[in-house]
């Protein structure tokens, strides 16, 4: 007896379609206000992980193409960590599955390492 062929449960496309709409409506449509030079320079020292996250941000423009000029960088932003956490989340949920209820990072941490 031959094996059904496997039917993909959901397609990009209905994953996509709804996450932009959702964002579109939940993401403010403000526009940030604009931070003098010498006071932009000051936060940068300040904070060094913002230059991190600008580089997240020009990555997520690279990815995205044009979908990412319809966000300001806020939201483009502001989605990365949305992302990023739906991501995780969903990794340890199957590291959990794959590793008898622990993550990777437990296991590691069990054996001493990290």
């Amino acid at each position: 007896m031959q094996a059904p062929e496997q039917q993909q449960l959901i397609t990009q496309e209905q994953v996509i379609t709804p996450l932009v709409g959702i964002l579109n409506e939940a993401v403010p449509t403000h526009k940030p206000t604009e931070v003098s030079p010498p006071v932009k320079q000051s936060l940068d020292e300040l904070f060094p992980e913002q230059k991190i996250e600008d580089k997240n941000v020009q990555r997520a423009k690279e990815i995205l193409g044009d979908i990412a000029n319809e966000l300001t960088p806020a939201q483009l932003k502001d989605t990365i960590v949305e992302i990023q956490y739906l991501v995780n989340t969903w990794l340890d949920d199957f590291e959990r599955e794959i590793f008898e209820g622990k993550t990777l990072q437990e296991l590691l941490h069990e054996k001493g390492g990290q």
